[in-house]
């Protein structure tokens, strides 16, 4: 189950083709440091700062030479217009919900807008569902992706599902 995985993952990044597999192929640390060995093929979101979310590091992004920038500026204009409605709000909000809210507006407008910079060139985007989630660029390959999404959740899906933006 765990060498299907890493079989499929090095399907998707040629470069680790080679890489000899890690000792603790159940651990996802383990994973994160195999998958990132050469570039960086596994990002995180921090939710707390969506500015930290790993795109300047993403080795797919750069490949492609995706305007970083001009991906950033459209994921802070978003959460600033976001950030606006809340300050001009008059009402009282129980800041459990809406801080609730707030992650899941970040991981929308952040997820959302690397979906649109990435669908001209044939690329999928995963994510590790977690408190801080994980996100990776893959082929658009639909028996690629579930291969990846169902070895990835046999394995780790307990705790940490993986799942295809759409």
């Amino acid at each position: 189950m765990h060498k299907t995985l890493y079989q499929a993952l090095q399907v998707a990044f040629p470069e680790l083709k080679d890489a000899p597999l890690p000792e603790e192929q159940d651990n996802f640390e383990s994973l994160m440091l195999w998958l990132n060995q050469h570039y960086s093929n596994l990002q995180q979101l921090q939710m707390m700062d969506y500015r930290q979310n790993g795109i300047a590091e993403c080795h797919r992004l750069q490949q492609l030479r995706i305007d970083l920038d001009e991906l950033s500026n459209q994921i802070d204009a978003e959460m600033r217009a976001f950030f606006d409605m809340y300050e001009e709000s008059d009402q009282e909000i129980d800041p459990e919900p809406a801080h609730a809210y707030d992650f899941e507006f970040t991981y929308s407008v952040v997820f959302n807008n690397i979906k649109v910079f990435i669908e001209p060139y044939d690329l999928a985007l995963l994510v590790i569902e977690q408190e801080n989630p994980y996100w990776l660029l893959v082929p658009s390959n639909e028996e690629l992706i579930d291969r990846i999404i169902t070895t990835f959740n046999e394995a780790f899906g307990n705790e940490e599902p993986m799942v295809l933006i759409e």
